[in-house]
């Protein structure tokens, strides 16, 4: 067995790396978080898009005090054969026994690789000794899991990539900038994306490599090592053809008839791949429930960035890029998002409990063409009637304009100043 002092260099490895973090990056949007009696927090999301970072924050915000929590990654090499709860037990002894006082928060990042994690975690909530953070993805356990590990027990709140603010910041260009400086911007966010370590990384290759291995980690980790797959070659396709063509509708027929992969086959790697945060799916608006799920679902990527890196294209559709980006954006914001498709189509339904609040349409193509314009104008008219919704919203390139049509409202907002609302990480109802 190990010694105190091999744990006890471990725990300091660990907290060295946890407080690099604060200094390594800049600051990021905040999370909105506080505790709540007999329940831990849970970060979730995609791999690689700040959740340890968050931990850290929040811990720092909390308590004030750096040295009164203990963290610990649990993909470290040690816990491959020592991977008991009793190494929990044995690592708040030993930073107890070297500190002289218990942590009074834990931030156990991957913590599903301890056997039996889940029980351990309920008796030390339902003790209400420590506070807890717990964060992870991995083959054992994604992210999205830990939340229902620990149903009634805990708060979970979702991490995406950097906003298109944050982005600015890490840049260091979150002053006042011109139109065509933000649009330049904009075009780099399509572009990088907004993983926090590619958008720091200097130089276009290295980006992209790192946003490649982020690929090769979210398919291996996630989901072939989860799910056995013996053979990954559909899998990459898969994951390649959705990064590919994004904020497009495809079935597990489409997929199937493109790929020549069995349909079955596209509907389960299709699951894994949202499962494991790379795509998201939505339903067309319809009363309909059957309509609803018999439709397409409109697919949508994690990352541009990371299209970019991976995707078998040379194409750059901005209009789909940007169309992606502000879906990512309405997630941010915790909204129940649909598409409309009539006999127009509308890129987003915002809803309430089902019923249509707000009609989104996104356009970065040049609004002074007459053609365009009336036809994003006809298409949100149609669906506004249709929805009985009195306005909606166009997302333009750098179009501002406010139209009274009839009865209707029709507000066009360049998509850059939209993005730039203030906005925090949310948590999930």
């Amino acid at each position: 067995m190990p010694s105190n002092s091999e744990i006890k260099k471990l725990i300091d490895e660990w907290g060295k790396w946890a407080s690099s973090l604060k200094e390594k990056r800049f600051k990021r949007e905040a999370i909105d978080a506080k505790f709540i009696a007999n329940n831990a927090i849970a970060l979730i999301g995609v791999r690689r898009s700040g959740k340890t970072y968050y931990a850290i924050e929040l811990a720092e915000t909390i308590l004030k005090k750096k040295e009164k929590y203990l963290y610990i990654n649990f993909e470290d090499p040690y816990f491959i054969d020592n991977n008991t709860t009793a190494e929990l037990d044995r690592a708040i002894e030993v930073f107890t026994e070297y500190e002289l006082d218990e942590p009074e928060l834990l931030i156990f990042d991957e913590i599903q690789n301890i056997d039996s994690w889940e029980r351990w975690i309920r008796k030390q909530i339902d003790l209400n000794k420590y506070q807890i953070i717990v964060t992870g993805s991995s083959a054992k356990l994604l992210s999205s899991d830990i939340a229902s590990s620990l149903t009634g027990r805990s708060i979970s709140y979702k991490v995406y990539p950097l906003s298109f603010s944050e982005f600015l910041k890490f840049k260091q260009n979150d002053h006042d900038l011109s139109e065509n400086e933000y649009l330049a911007y904009l075009k780099k966010y399509i572009t990088e994306g907004g993983f926090p370590e590619p958008t720091l990384t200097k130089g276009k290759q290295n980006k992209i490599r790192g946003l490649r291995s982020y690929f090769e980690d979210i398919l291996h980790k996630d989901i072939v090592n989860r799910y056995s797959i013996r053979n990954s070659k559909n899998l990459y396709l898969i994951a390649n053809y959705y990064l590919t063509n994004p904020s497009s509708l495809h079935s597990s027929h489409s997929v199937k008839k493109a790929l020549n992969i069995n349909a079955e086959t596209v509907a389960d790697y299709s699951q894994y791949l949202k499962d494991a945060f790379l795509i998201f799916g939505i339903d067309r608006y319809h009363p309909n429930l059957k309509v609803q799920t018999r439709d397409a679902q409109k697919i949508y990527v994690i990352d541009t960035g990371l299209r970019h890196a991976i995707a078998r294209s040379v194409s750059e559709d901005l209009g789909k890029l940007v169309e992606n980006i502000v879906f990512i954006e309405l997630l941010r914001r915790n909204k129940e998002i649909y598409y409309y498709k009539e006999n127009q189509e509308v890129d987003f339904i915002i809803t309430e409990n089902f019923k249509a609040k707000q009609a989104i349409q996104v356009c970065f193509a040049d609004m002074k063409n007459e053609t365009t314009y009336q036809r994003e104008i006809q298409a949100l008219l149609e669906c506004l009637d249709k929805l009985k919704l009195k306005e909606g919203l166009i997302l333009t390139k750098n179009r501002e304009e406010k139209l009274k049509i009839g009865s209707k409202k029709i507000n066009m907002v360049p998509v850059y100043k939209w993005l730039l609302r203030q906005q925090q990480v949310v948590l999930l109802s």
